[in-house]
Formats: C-alpha cells, structure tokens, sequence
C-alpha cells in the first residue's frame, strides 16, 4: 500500500493523493483510482463506495472515499470518511487518516476538532512536521474563532437589552396615552360642571334683578375655588377688580 500525505501550501490543501488501494485487484478501487488520478473525482466518488461495500472491514476503503469527498469540497463528509478510516487502527493508514481528518475538519471550519485530531495524528507521528505546523493554525484559527463568538454574543446582549428598553418606552408611552385618554372625560365633566353652576349662577343673579357695585364687591370676596372662576371673571370684567380694605388708625 503506496502512503498518501497531504502537502501543507499555506492553507490546508490536500495535494498528490495516491490512493490507499492502490495494490488490489478489486476493480472498483482501480477503476476509482484512474477516475481519481484524472480528476474525475465524482465517477471516483462512485468506485469508493462500491469497494467500501465490499470491504467494509478495512481502513483503506474509507480512507480513499474521503479523499475524493474532499476533493469535491464536501468536507463533513470526508471528516467522516476519515473518522472512519481512522477508527480501524490500521498502522499503515491511521496516522494519515487522522491528518487528513484535521483537514477536513480545519475546512469545515470545526477547528477544535481539528486540533485534536492533529493531536491524534502527532502521538503516531512524533516528526511529523506538517501535522505541526497545521496544528498551529488550527491552535491560532480556534482562537480567533472563540474571540468572534464572544464578540457576537455581547452584540446579542446589547442587541436584547436595547429592545428590552425600547419595548419599555413603548409600554410607558401606551400607558400614559391610556392614561390621558381616559383623564379627558373626566376633565370635560367638571368643566361641564363649572360651566353649568356659573350658568345657574347668572340665572340666579337675572332673576334678582341688576346689584349694586357693593354687593357685587361682597360677592367676588366671598367666592372661592374653581367652580366661581368662570362667574369671578365675569363680575371683574363688569364691575372691575375689589379693593382691599384699609382701616385707618
């Protein structure tokens, strides 16, 4: 079985993949690694899973499918494949598969199970120096990532606590409208009142016939509140404002 790596170009690619198959006779597997080495890589899609069918008990099978599923981008996928893969111990393949599984979870953009899966690459393969290297970025992007998930969540909280106020104001401004509307009927009912009692006032005061200047004086000293304000203001504007009393000593 001819060993495939990964090549790390600065972000995480998988490069010159040779198929872990390549030595058997089934035809599935090399079909699939010709459909594979020309690119084809959803007809060598197809190969792998037929040979995964017929040899679900090996490492390899799993381990050549999530090569082309990450070839096609479908990185959960190939994670699983790897996962797979790597979950079979084989020697030849599970330092590898679980390598390649960082990759495929570094691209699914899961970065902290990249790193332990990088880690898991590295207690098989001390000196491997791409696992490494990919377990920095996996170190460095899982990060960067926690630091935009809190930043995201304090702007949800401010986000939260902003409506929470504005829904606040809202309910105080719905209130006092409430309030206001329900204070207008009472305010119209006095003021019919005071306009009904000054009316009664004038009738009583036209059945008695016109006063004279004093006892319009004595009248306006001895009203008092705001039922007589509109009957004080009519007897000022006829007779003018009372004097005060000034004794002489």
């Amino acid at each position: 079985m001819a060993q495939r790596r990964a090549s790390l170009l600065l972000v995480i690619l998988l490069s010159g993949f040779v198929p872990a198959f390549a030595a058997s006779p089934r035809s599935s597997t090399a079909k699939g690694i010709r459909h594979y080495n020309q690119e084809e890589y959803d007809k060598a899609l197809t190969e792998f899973m037929e040979a995964l069918e017929k040899a679900p008990d090996r490492a390899e099978p799993p381990y050549d499918l999530g090569a082309a599923l990450y070839r096609l981008q479908q990185y959960p996928q190939a994670a699983e494949a790897f996962n797979r893969a790597a979950a079979k111990k084989n020697p030849k393949v599970a330092a590898d598969a679980w390598f390649n599984l960082g990759n495929s979870l570094y691209n699914a953009q899961k970065f902290d199970d990249a790193v332990k899966a990088y880690k898991n690459a590295l207690k098989l393969n001390h000196q491997d120096q791409d696992a490494k290297k990919n377990l920095e970025l996996a170190l460095r992007m899982k990060q960067i990532q926690q630091q935009q998930q809190q930043e995201q969540q304090q702007c949800d909280q401010k986000q939260d606590q902003r409506k929470k106020e504005e829904g606040k104001e809202e309910r105080q401004s719905q209130q006092g409208e409430q309030e206001k509307q329900e204070q207008q009927p009472q305010a119209q009912a006095q003021q019919d009142s005071t306009s009904a009692k000054a009316d009664s006032t004038d009738q009583q005061m036209a059945q008695q016939g016109p006063m004279s200047k004093e006892e319009a004086m004595q009248l306006l000293q001895a009203m008092e509140g705001d039922e007589q304000e509109a009957q004080k203001q009519k007897l000022i504007r006829q007779f003018g404002e009372p004097k005060s009393v000034r004794k002489d000593w």
